[in-house]
């Protein structure tokens, strides 16, 4: 299975006064990385936008297992677990990168708009690309 992986330090911003990231803010990290991976895959968000279409988080599921502080260096590697007709399942683990430990675990699922809000196919392009990526074996 294809995988994404996204390198970041925390920047003090996203942090609270402990240094601590806020629970909330994961889900800024997590946007960067699906962003990324999007590029990487051939098919940045700004195209669905274009289309005036979006990816809508209809679920998720978050496992905090270690916090995270400031200055600290972590990878968010992402997968593609499923791909439906108008919705596509992502996870991500956000792992310390000096340790390897995983410290986040998130399960998404993610539905196509229109800009009425109204759940729509998948462009046939960007499943294309989407399958076509997410049958590529991790490279070493």
């Amino acid at each position: 299975m294809a995988v994404h992986r996204f390198a970041y330090r925390i920047p003090l911003y996203e942090t609270d006064m402990g240094q601590a990231v806020y629970h909330g803010n994961y889900f800024h990290f997590f946007e960067l990385a699906r962003e990324a991976c999007l590029r990487e895959i051939g098919f940045p968000y700004p195209r669905l936008v274009a289309q005036k279409l979006h990816l809508a988080i209809v679920e998720a599921h978050c496992c905090y297992r270690q916090s995270l502080t400031y200055n600290e260096e972590i990878e968010i590697i992402s997968t593609i677990l499923q791909i439906k007709s108008r919705s596509l399942k992502f996870r991500q683990q956000l792992v310390k990168s000096a340790s390897g430990q995983l410290a986040t675990d998130i399960h998404l699922t993610m539905v196509c708009i229109n800009a009425d809000g109204k759940p729509v196919a998948l462009p046939p392009e960007f499943r294309a690309q989407l399958e076509a990526w997410q049958g590529q074996a991790e490279l070493p």
